[in-house]
């Protein structure tokens, strides 16, 4: 599956999102994997869409496209998405890789 990939400009955000429509999980500490859709994804950050509700401040690991797990923390859940910062800013490179792997 190709990424399609849309950087958007007038997100007032540290780090540009870009589109993405990829499989991926997340496991929350101490709970089982849990698939998802990740709709955008940045350096420092995430949105993924899921069905099991996630609690702000927990953390969570993310793999996508065989690549992971990557530690990162949520941020807000609204009831069909999360949106999470990673622990660590990754390389723009390995963003790429997320994008079309």
């Amino acid at each position: 599956m190709q990424a399609v990939i849309e950087v958007r400009r007038d997100d007032p955000r540290r780090e540009s999102r870009h589109f993405a429509h990829r499989d991926g999980e997340i496991e929350p500490a101490g709970s089982n994997s849990v698939s998802g859709v990740v709709t955008d994804l940045s350096r420092s950050g995430f949105r993924i869409v899921v069905d099991e509700p996630l609690a702000a401040e927990s953390v969570v690991w993310l793999k996508v496209g065989g690549h992971g797990p990557f530690m990162a923390r949520v941020v807000w859940y609204d009831g069909t998405a999360a949106g999470c910062e990673f622990a660590g800013k990754l390389q723009p490179e390995l963003v790429e890789r997320l994008l079309q792997a």
